[in-house]
């Protein structure tokens, strides 16, 4: 382990702060905070202004397979560093939305195209390079980083919101995001390289310029077997479960009689139990069987869903669904990566981690959506947590098919 984390630790801690400012963090975490901003002052309805986030989620079902590519071809580092920049002037943009909400919407459409680099993958890629023993470890840190933007963030921006309005709040957010994150990857995110002594630093990459040569099956190869089949529809579910009860989470805490900045803080916790999951599963994945630890943490938004649908919630239970769900958070993109990683190889992680992601994609953009068309429709969230619920504990059990994972030799080939 020390050897591994000796040699990784820079790359590991810019993929870290990489992955806590990119545009599936900071958007997505902060989402409902500002919808309740922008609704009061717009007056619009929340499913409509859900539907951004929901724009931004789909547009993946393009990106990830896109940007998954590139960084197969052109490497992770110089995506993260162009992207980046982008994310922070596009974030800083949806300061201009006028009253016609189609501007709002090409906001986030612009957004999520330039700032796709900034999407799990990229930092998921340059990690699994880095690590294998330890890997699940290494995995669960670099998207903590996601945990903390989601303890932080929702509290900041309401602090923001509060003192300069929400349009002024989204610039200072994407402010904020490119004064952390670009001299952290700048300095610290490299891929790795090989020499004849194999993986090596990025001091000794002054001299070998070799990239480490990747092993797995081939696209074609994945396609063909269910496993990647499996993966996708399980994670479209699960997805959808989480997306949907995390982006509504402080308007659902609303309905009950909490302050909105009570209901950001219990939305805070999350973040705080996304870093839990991400930590601890991490560290199960490389001792257990990781379909195993999916099925576990991935059923867990059932809980929370039944827990949110009672009336009179205790404060008690409040804290006990924020941090249901952010283990469950804190599980799923971690998962997602290991076991692509795991079953699929590296050589073509890149691409197979972005067709995967489509549907991940899918069920994560399409939930804040239907959850805030339910609340318009019905007046509550009732039904559609119920069916949350379900999805979650289907998407969890279908883990346990995948089987042991395969053995992948140096001609990337599944024995």
């Amino acid at each position: 382990m020390s050897n591994e984390f000796r040699r990784g630790y820079k790359p590991l801690l810019g993929a870290l702060i990489g992955a806590g400012c990119g545009l599936s963090s900071v958007c997505f975490y902060t989402n409902g905070v500002f919808v309740a901003a922008i609704s009061e002052d717009m007056n619009w309805s929340r499913g409509a202004i859900q539907i951004g986030v929901s724009i931004m989620i789909l547009i993946a079902v393009i990106t990830a397979p896109t940007v998954g590519w590139l960084i197969d071809r052109y490497g992770a580092r110089r995506i993260a560093l162009i992207s980046l920049p982008l994310f922070g002037i596009t974030l800083s943009g949806m300061s201009l939305v006028t009253d016609q909400i189609w501007t709002f919407y090409a906001g986030w459409t612009v957004m999520s195209i330039f700032a796709a680099g900034t999407l799990p993958i990229t930092w998921t890629k340059v990690v699994n390079g880095w690590f294998d023993d330890f890997r699940g470890m290494a995995l669960g840190l670099t998207l903590a980083g996601t945990g903390i933007a989601a303890t932080l963030a929702p509290s900041y921006v309401v602090w923001l919101i509060d003192i300069m309005g929400w349009r002024n709040a989204y610039v200072a957010l994407a402010f904020t995001v490119m004064a952390i994150s670009l001299p952290s990857v700048y300095l610290l995110f490299q891929e790795p390289v090989e020499s004849q002594s194999g993986m090596v630093n990025q001091v000794d990459a002054t001299i070998s310029k070799q990239p480490l040569m990747a092993t797995g099956l081939s696209v074609k190869e994945a396609l063909n077997g269910y496993r990647f089949w499996v993966l996708s529809i399980s994670l479209l579910l699960v997805a959808a479960s989480i997306s949907g009860i995390i982006t509504n989470f402080v308007p659902l805490l609303t309905d009950k009689g909490l302050s909105f900045a009570d209901a950001a803080r219990y939305a805070g916790l999350i973040g705080v139990s996304v870093i839990g999951g991400r930590v601890v599963a991490g560290f199960l994945m490389d001792r257990l069987w990781a379909p195993m630890v999916a099925a576990i943490f991935l059923c867990m938004p059932c809980l929370a869903a039944f827990i949110l649908t009672t009336g009179n919630i205790s404060p008690m239970l409040l804290v006990l669904s924020a941090l249901i769900v952010g283990l469950a958070a804190g599980a799923e993109l971690d998962l997602m990566a290991f076991l692509v990683s795991r079953y699929f190889g590296l050589k073509h992680y890149g691409a197979l981690y972005g067709g995967i992601y489509i549907f991940f994609s899918i069920g994560a953009g399409l939930a804040p959506a239907m959850f805030g068309w339910t609340y318009d429709m019905f007046g509550h969230y009732q039904a559609v947590l119920y069916i949350a619920a379900i999805s979650s504990i289907i998407g969890a059990c279908l883990m346990l098919t995948l089987g042991r994972y395969p053995l992948l030799d140096v001609d990337n080939e599944s024995r």
